[in-house]
């Protein structure tokens, strides 16, 4: 039976002929691991991301009846997936864009993502967030070795097929790759990827994937939307409007990495929203 795509992510490459296997089977998703790469199939509701590939409306993962490992087929712009062909010829394709220093009443929106995202985070999301990035603002001859020590302490700690501290790191990474933060940034996402990579084994195989993805700064689009508008300026109704997804990511995920989001953005971009005042 054939399906229609409705969007793929930048990274995904339906044209070059290769085989993989599902590796994970969710009520609305499935996951793919296709050269090395995991792959996303969504619903049509679900958000954009780098890697993901969302379904026609009406389509939704639980159509395909796979099971784990099932083959992977990829070819000429289609993907095989069990019995099902997914056509993604003519999907839309979604990019992230680089994100603009931030604008007056940067730190009230900041305040405000914490107050709502804190009742939902796991409980202490807040403090790894907190010392991962006094790791990465250590003196240059500590940082190394202190932002190895912190990332050991959040990576894989908390509850969720994707844990707690991952999901503060990807905050983190969204921030620090996004560009808004200029040179800082890209030094400190240096030091942290360099302090994570080591680190990954100790992660469920999920989390690792994403935090890989995350790593390069190829973060899903609920988040890069909510950073931007939070940097840009949005108004209260278009801030919300950002924000609701990323809370109602998982039981804690989306949350946890709002917590990471807020801490970096404190550190690495209230100081450039001074001056630019």
């Amino acid at each position: 039976m054939r399906r229609q795509a409705l969007s793929l992510g930048c990274e995904v490459d339906v044209w070059a002929a290769r085989r993989g296997a599902v590796h994970s089977v969710f009520a609305g998703a499935i996951n793919l691991l296709v050269g090395g790469e995991m792959w996303t199939l969504l619903d049509a509701a679900k958000s954009d991301s780098p890697f993901g590939i969302r379904l026609a409306p009406g389509v939704g993962p639980h159509a395909f009846g796979v099971q784990r490992s099932a083959p992977v087929h990829v070819r000429s712009g289609f993907i095989g997936v069990g019995g099902m062909v997914l056509d993604c010829r003519s999907a839309l394709r979604w990019a992230a864009v680089r994100w603009p220093p931030p604008g007056a009443g940067f730190e009230a929106r900041l305040a405000e993502v914490e107050r709502l995202a804190r009742p939902r985070a796991w409980a202490d999301s807040a403090a790894m967030a907190g010392d991962v990035m006094r790791a990465l603002c250590a003196a240059r001859g500590a940082a190394d070795a202190q932002c190895v020590a912190a990332v050991r302490r959040t990576i894989g700690r908390g509850p969720g097929l994707t844990p707690a501290g991952d999901d503060v790191l990807v905050g983190i990474m969204a921030i620090l790759s996004s560009g808004a933060a200029g040179e800082a940034g890209a030094r400190a996402m240096e030091r942290l990827v360099r302090a994570m990579m080591p680190a990954l084994p100790s992660t469920t195989d999920l989390s690792r994937h994403l935090l890989a993805q995350a790593a390069r700064g190829l973060s899903g689009r609920a988040l890069h939307d909510l950073g931007r508008a939070l940097v840009k300026g949005a108004a209260d109704d278009a801030l919300a409007a950002a924000l609701a997804p990323v809370l109602a990511t998982g039981a804690t995920s989306g949350a946890d990495a709002c917590i990471g989001l807020v801490a970096a953005g404190r550190t690495m971009l209230i100081d450039a929203e001074r001056f630019a005042a």
